[in-house]
């Protein structure tokens, strides 16, 4: 029981339970669940670091038995995405059943799933950073064996080097079973020697069985279960409370209301009961009513409420009046002391917000009760003394499970209460009432933000209980008259009453459902307002000088509708009495209070809030709790950490007293191998009559892949141009995120260069075609590099029209990673459509309302500098080589080729075979011409650029190139690079008579027939003839001329082969 003090309990009824929110949560909005998916992933990666443990692992469906703790576990992840079609062990089950296997590391996620559940998952988790997806393509899916294969070589490799793994696990006898894991038939596929194993898994592993349920981190409230208990507990809470209203309104109405209540609650009794029945668990909560009867006419007073629900613990706890039209001293007095009451609660749970400070909150309420109460200027009021009563609060924390926990625990569910008792009556000074109860639930939020170097605490405040009516006071009237007109009416509370309005005998006649009288003379009324919208509804302000009202009836705002005829009876009846009377009208406008709540219902109304779906639960909570809106990021905020927050981005609507930036900076982020440059140049030169854009880069042959201090000087020479208008595209070709990169800009070291700096939009560059290392596993960085909050465009090259069903796939897997972002085609790879430009070049496309705050959730710690992104998951190398000799073009080219047909059978998820080129860029000279090219080669995309250069260079600039892999070293790319030069001169072999060509044999035969014959020889037309060595086809002197002919040939290879013995044949790499 929250209040020791309540001596009054006539009735004791059961609750019925609401079950686990992490059992019962629906599938939640995809929007706000990837985030929520993302928040606690981290919280449990939080704990893996904390705990030294190397890994959670779940696996779901017939590959761990159908374990309930691993479904449980992925549910909670994934908030329901998981939950079996079939809801029993059906012969169907298996079929409806998802395959996920989820292994959770402190600094990745690795997830294996069907492709067929590929759509329907990755939505929850497009915001986890480090996302490792094991998934096979459609086309080979459907093959039973290779999908088995995959599933547990996928399993292999993601639990290769994790040692302590935990497994969600839980057991009445406390008692963990191993054998009870090793009956899973993922993991006894694990332990088969044809997949390479090493044994059974709990022998290669240090399996620790952890029953999630209980531990603190898996009790804490994040937005998830706050929505769950918004959306279903407080509902059904608010509408067991409404009909436990209705029934004393009808009671009171038959005067049936006596000694007790029980004929009241027994309908509310009858629906816990009964309409309840898909609760899981057993545990019950209990509601306190207390009747109090007036002292002098013994008639029922009123009503005391307190409600605990169970499991959840929200409690809510308020007093309600009946006036039976005699003298209201007590009345008054009392409803006073409530309203005061009401009034100083909320100041004491904004006093704990500000102070989160416990131990002197009785005092604090104790003193502003008093001095509220003091403004109350009743003639009742005039001898009662505040002192004379009693005065008791209470401020208790739970968690989701209900428990109580440490009421400076921030993730936790608060109720404060006060109970105010010894309250004497004014008309019999011998009876005292039994104490006064008021009581509500609330969450809170706290983050430090900072705003030009000011740094500040910043909260937010959710109260659950808003929806449960603070003031009721029901009157004997007889029945309605005919003549009333419906209207909302709005007190002081939070909530919004439907009512009756009618005039009667210049008498303001307001009844509400609960039997609620208001009675206002005309003449009474001091000042009225007007709001109207259109012809839809009007507003009335109505504040009055009656003492015959409580206080928290001192003003209200009447709503009337067109609907129900009300706007035309404002406007021409009741406007003009109200002239007639001479009441003061203002031309203010509501109150904020007021307006605020009157915007709210007219946007209900005229949009049929109330009639929703599950699937527009956000707009369903936002319209009964006006102050969700505000305080669901701030809460996210919060669960992240102790980090430092840019005030402009949790509020976007204050403004910076710091100078106005004039260097906008257009961001061009991608993987090297994105075509980056190319989409630059289609932009400079698509916009050219409208902007002249600088482009910065990252120098050809740096250390990195991306510097921060490189481009921080670039810009800090920029702003030292003067203040006219700079416009700046950046190109960061490297496996970076974008946060470091923005980083580099808003916290640059020189104050008046991070004032003149400004993003204005940022764009990652996408070959579609170099999207995927293997299967649907992406090359590192790229999930990142499309994070919501932190992209405008995903600009996509190598559209292929021949395969659109490969394309369309793609596209969709980005714009699921962020929806709202624009996908922008590159048509024909050369041509970006004028809109798209403009699109791309908006300067404040990234400062979008809608978007800062989901920066700090992907990013968390980025504005204070505290978010350190992890590694590649595979580890990139990156080399620099230079040289000064020329390649020869046709090797170089052959080289790209075989380049290609070697990485593109590359299969990652059972191999990564080292010595992978992921990407060769740079520039070259080629010895068939004098010019330099630029190169850009993606092997894993099948392309080849190769353009003219035109820039000038540097003096003594050298042929570079840059070379990203997979454990490539720096002798292989040397040795690659040495095959493309040209090939050295060979030595000539010496000539011979057998190495004469038939050609030269034919021309030494002309040579010797132009000889003149030796003497004694003569030609005879067929043969050369000679008396003493008879006949020959050949000339005599033919073997003498080709000796002369071979002497000349050898002479000149002697020589050639001596300036090749002369020639130093060196590398393209000294020393190499």
């Amino acid at each position: 029981q929250h209040y020791k003090s309540i001596t009054f309990i006539e009735v004791m009824v059961v609750i019925g339970s609401i079950s686990q929110p992490f059992q019962t949560e629906k599938k939640t909005c995809v929007k706000d669940a990837s985030t929520l998916c993302l928040l606690r992933i981290n919280k449990i990666q939080r704990y893996l670091v904390d705990n030294n443990i190397d890994g959670f692992v779940a696996i779901n469906g017939i590959d761990s038995r159908y374990s309930p703790d691993c479904r449980h576990f992925i549910n909670f992840i994934l908030f329901g995405c998981s939950m079996y079609k079939s809801g029993s062990f059906s012969k169907y089950f298996e079929i409806d059943t998802d395959e996920i296997v989820m292994l959770i590391k402190p600094s990745k996620v690795e997830l294996y799933v069907t492709h067929k559940d590929m759509k329907s998952i990755l939505p929850y988790l497009a915001k986890v950073h480090d996302l490792q997806i094991h998934c096979l393509d459609a086309n080979i899916s459907s093959d039973e064996n290779i999908a088995e294969d995959h599933k547990i070589y996928s399993f292999i490799s993601m639990t290769q080097g994790v040692n302590k793994i935990a497994i969600p696990y839980s057991n009445d006898s406390n008692e963990f079973d191993p054998m009870v894991i090793e009956k899973w038939p993922l993991l006894q596929a694990y332990a088969l020697e044809d997949y390479g194993s090493q044994g059974f898994f709990g022998l290669t592993h240090s399996l620790i069985p952890l029953n999630f349920e209980k531990l603190s981190v898996f009790c804490d409230f994040d937005l998830g279960s706050l929505k769950h208990l918004l959306k279903d507990t407080s509902i059904l809470l608010n509408f067991q409370w409404n009909t436990m209203i209705m029934n004393v309104s009808n009671m009171i109405k038959s005067e049936t209301l006596d000694n007790s209540l029980d004929k009241a609650i027994d309908a509310v009794v009858s629906y816990l009961e009964h309409g309840n029945q898909t609760s899981d668990s057993h545990a019950h909560g209990a509601t306190v009513f207390g009747l109090e009867k007036h002292a002098v006419t013994r008639k029922p007073f009123f009503i005391t409420c307190s409600v605990i629900e169970s499991p959840s613990s929200l409690s809510c706890g308020r007093t309600y009046f009946i006036h039976d039209n005699v003298d209201s001293s007590d009345l008054v007095l009392l409803s006073s002391i409530y309203d005061a009451m009401a009034a100083t609660t909320q100041r004491t749970i904004q006093r704990f917000l500000t102070t989160q400070n416990s131990s002197k909150l009785l005092q604090y309420f104790t003193k502003k009760f008093t001095e509220k109460l003091s403004t109350y200027k009743y003639p009742q009021l005039v001898n009662f003394k505040a002192s004379s009563v009693k005065i008791e609060v209470s401020l208790e924390a739970f968690d989701v499970k209900g428990n109580k926990v440490s009421s400076n625990s921030k993730s936790s569910m608060k109720v404060f209460g006060a109970a105010v008792s010894n309250i004497a009556s004014l008309q019999n000074t011998k009876v005292v009432y039994k104490p006064l109860v008021f009581q509500d639930t609330f969450f809170e939020s706290h983050i430090i933000v900072k705003n030009d170097d000011v740094s500040a605490d910043d909260s937010e405040l959710l109260i659950v209980t808003d929806v449960i009516p603070t003031y009721v006071q029901w009157n004997h009237f007889g029945a309605q008259n005919a003549d009333s007109v419906p209207c909302s009416l709005l007190c002081n509370d939070v909530n919004t009453y439907e009512a009756m309005f009618r005039l009667e005998d210049n008498t303001i006649n307001i009844t509400s459902p609960y039997s609620t009288l208001l009675q206002i003379r005309i003449n009474d009324l001091k000042e009225i307002r007007v709001k109207k919208t259109g012809s839809i509804a009007v507003a009335l302000y109505l504040e009055h000088a009656s003492n015959c009202l409580p206080p928290f009836l001192k003003r209200f705002c009447l709503v009337f509708w067109q609907r129900g005829k009300g706007v035309r009876f404002t406007n021409d009846t009741l406007l003009t009495l109200f002239r007639e009377y001479n009441i003061p009208e203002s031309a203010e406008n509501l109150p904020p209070d007021f307006l605020l709540r009157y915007e709210n219902i007219v946007t209900v109304k005229t949009s049929d809030v109330g009639n929703l779906g599950t699937s527009d639960e956000g707009r369903m909570i936002e319209s009964s709790y006006p102050t969700y809106p505000a305080f669901a990021p701030h809460m996210m905020l919060s669960s992240l950490g102790n980090f430092t927050y840019n005030q402009l981005d949790v509020n976007p609507a204050m403004k910076s007293e710091t100078a106005e930036p004039f260097i906008f900076i257009t961001l061009l982020v991608g993987i090297p191998g994105s075509n980056q440059e190319k989409i630059c140049s289609i932009v400079t030169e698509g916009t050219k009559e409208d902007h002249h854009f600088i482009v910065l880069r990252q120098p050809l042959g740096s250390e990195e892949l991306f510097s921060a201090h490189n481009m921080q000087k670039a810009l800090q020479m920029l702003s030292k141009r003067g203040n006219d208008p700079i416009r700046v595209i950046v190109i960061v070709s490297a496996y970076v995120e974008v946060p470091e990169v923005v980083a580099a800009i808003v916290h640059h070291p020189d104050k008046f260069t991070r004032q003149s700096c400004h993003v204005a939009s940022v764009s990652t560059c996408i070959d579609l075609r170099n999207l995927f290392i293997s299967n649907r596993t992406c090359f590192p960085k790229i999930i990142e590099q499309c994070s919501e909050g932190w992209v405008n465009n995903i600009i996509v090259t190598g559209c292929s029209p021949s395969k659109q069903k490969g394309k369309d796939e793609r596209i969709s897997f980005l714009k699921t990673l962020n929806p709202s972002c624009s996908i922008i085609e590159v048509v024909g790879n050369n041509y970006i459509d004028k809109d798209s430009l403009v699109e791309m070049c908006t300067v404040d496309a990234f400062a979008k309302s809608t978007l800062p705050i989901s920066r700090h959730f992907t990013a968390p710690g980025w504005y204070s500098l505290q978010y350190k992104p992890n590694p590649p998951f595979i580890p990139i190398t990156y080399l620099t080589v230079s040289f000064g000799a020329d390649l020869c073009k046709a090797r170089f080219m052959s080289h790209l080729k075989s380049l290609h047909q070697k990485e593109g059978r590359v299969y990652v998820d059972r191999l990564m075979m080292s010595g992978s080129i992921f990407y060769v860029g740079g520039r070259a000279k080629f010895t068939e011409d004098n010019n330099l090219y630029t190169l850009e080669c993606t092997p894993r995309s099948e392309t080849i650029s190769l353009n003219t250069f035109n820039k000038p260079l540097p003096p003594g600039s050298k042929n570079c190139f840059i070379f990203t892999g997979y454990k490539i070293t720096e002798q292989q790319v040397k040795q690659w690079l040495q095959g493309c030069a040209p090939k050295p001169p060979v030595k000539k072999e010496k000539y011979t008579k057998f190495s004469l060509s038939s050609k030269e044999k034919e021309m030494l035969k002309l040579e010797a027939a132009r000889e003149k014959l030796p003497e004694g020889w003569f030609y005879n037309g067929s043969h050369y003839v000679s008396m003493m060595e008879g006949k020959k086809m050949e000339h005599p002197l033919f073997d003498d001329i080709v000796e002369r002919f071979l002497n000349k040939r050898n002479e000149e290879i002697e020589l050639f082969n001596h300036k090749i013995d002369n020639t130093k044949v060196s590398s393209l790499f000294n020393g190499s």
